[in-house]
């Protein structure tokens, strides 16, 4: 019985002790952030205070660029001056940010590059009557498509709907709400 006793004290105390341990997590919202829910691999990209946001707004046939000042539960302020409700986005531009992605700005800019030069010297070289001048051209051609083919993996638009939206994460002291692995 004394046994029984003893282990049932210890029990008790190490629940209040270990309570307190995971205590240290403060319930008061600090900031936002937002997050573009969306299916596929990556589920959940992230903007934050301070970060640039290109986006277009319902009704609206132009991409506007602002930095966001401020996030709140349901709204998010651009420039310090306009607060936007989440619910009047119709389109979230997003920068890809990769190894994969940066190789794809280089190839882009490279063979765009190239393939305006080529195309130029090409051009000059016909006029001139230069052999392979036509040949110049039809690569430079190639170059820029080439190019321009790199470039659909640099960046995305994402038209919000049902399957894509933009919520509103809290973020709080101590605990990360967006984390897929266990603590």
């Amino acid at each position: 019985m004394k046994f029984k006793l003893l282990f049932l004290s210890l029990c008790i105390t190490f629940f209040f002790l270990g309570n307190e341990v995971f205590s240290q997590v403060s319930l008061n919202s600090k900031d936002y952030y937002l997050t573009l829910n969306k299916p596929g691999r990556k589920k959940r990209i992230r903007f934050y205070i301070g970060e640039e946001l290109k986006f277009k707004l319902k009704d609206e046939n132009f991409r506007r660029t602002a930095t966001i000042t401020a996030i709140d539960s349901n709204s998010i302020t651009i420039n310090g001056v306009a607060k936007i409700p989440l619910e009047d986005f119709k389109m979230i531009h997003v920068e890809k940010d990769s190894y994969f992605a940066g190789l794809s700005r280089a190839a882009h800019a490279s063979g765009t590059g190239a393939g305006i030069v080529f195309g130029v010297l090409g051009g000059v070289a016909t006029l001139l009557n230069v052999e392979k001048g036509e040949t110049m051209i039809y690569g430079g051609g190639v170059l820029f498509v080439v190019g321009q083919f790199f470039s659909l993996f640099t960046s995305r638009n994402y038209r919000l709907n049902s399957y894509r939206y933009l919520r509103t994460v809290p973020q709080w002291q101590g605990l990360d709400l967006e984390k897929t692995s266990s603590y």
